[in-house]
């Protein structure tokens, strides 16, 4: 009896591992929804500011070298399904790049087992060939192998998103520069700063009232209550609109693989 209970519990330990593993919960390109940026983190490894500055820069590429990089991070794939067959099924359903011209490039970066894949498209194997884009994966893989994405998805991209400016003869935001403000610490005042700021103020109050200044004393208040503001974080970018969808390209299947 306590070896049918031991066994028991053992089948429900085993059930719940296999339950919560990845491999049970492969992505299929099927199952993937409609992008709704340049990278969709489905694999949830970036933060929202790597996603963020990524995404601006996919964005200027777009715009100003009318070529479309996508970056696709997935937990795991079928172990019958080889990331190269992934890609090009994803590249046919998403067609990454503007019709025509084919001008796309397809990241796709696997969790378990660690695995990289970027695709590029027909307009664009002239300048991203095999070699390049495997230099460009290598860079990339001592950062993905300890699963620090943050670092590896924006190196990759940059890479590649300068190799893209470059023949186009466009100049690309630097990064330092692509958020032209930053929030600043809130200052903070000393109790006696605040009591004495105060009586100041309630001294002119006091002033202004007794000498029959009424209007003067609502004209600063209204200033106060009503002028300033501003600030706060701003993109360089002030044309507004953003990701527009995915253009119509297709690949050929270049590219590169590897681990990263």
């Amino acid at each position: 009896m306590q070896t049918m209970k031991r066994f028991s519990r053992w089948l429900v330990v085993v059930s719940l591992v296999l339950a919560s593993s990845p491999f049970l919960h492969a992505e299929r390109v099927s199952d993937l929804p409609a992008p709704t940026g340049y990278v969709n983190d489905f694999a949830g490894v970036l933060t929202p500011a790597t996603k963020q500055s990524v995404e601006d820069l996919c964005l200027e590429v777009d715009r100003e070298a009318h070529a479309q990089i996508a970056v696709v991070t997935i937990k795991t794939l079928d172990d019958d399904q080889s990331i190269e067959e992934f890609a090009t099924e994803l590249e046919d359903k998403w067609k990454v790049g503007p019709k025509g011209t084919d001008r796309g490039v397809l990241m796709i970066l696997v969790m378990n087992p660690t695995r990289g894949r970027i695709e590029v498209g027909y307009g664009l194997e002239g300048i991203l060939n095999d070699a390049k884009v495997g230099d460009i994966g290598r860079s990339m893989a001592p950062f993905a192998q300890k699963n620090d994405y943050n670092q590896a998805v924006p190196l990759g991209v940059q890479q590649i998103a300068q190799v893209i400016a470059t023949d186009a003869g466009v100049t690309l935001t630097p990064v330092v520069h692509r958020y032209r403000r930053v929030q600043q610490a809130p200052v903070r005042m000393s109790l006696t700063q605040i009591i004495i700021g105060g009586g100041v103020v309630l001294l002119v109050i006091i002033l202004l009232i007794s000498t029959g200044n009424i209007g003067i004393l609502w004209f600063i208040l209204g200033s106060l209550m009503g002028g300033g503001g501003g600030g706060g974080g701003g993109r360089d970018d002030d044309r507004g609109g953003g990701f527009g969808g995915f253009g119509g390209g297709g690949s050929g299947g270049g590219g590169a693989s590897g681990n990263f």
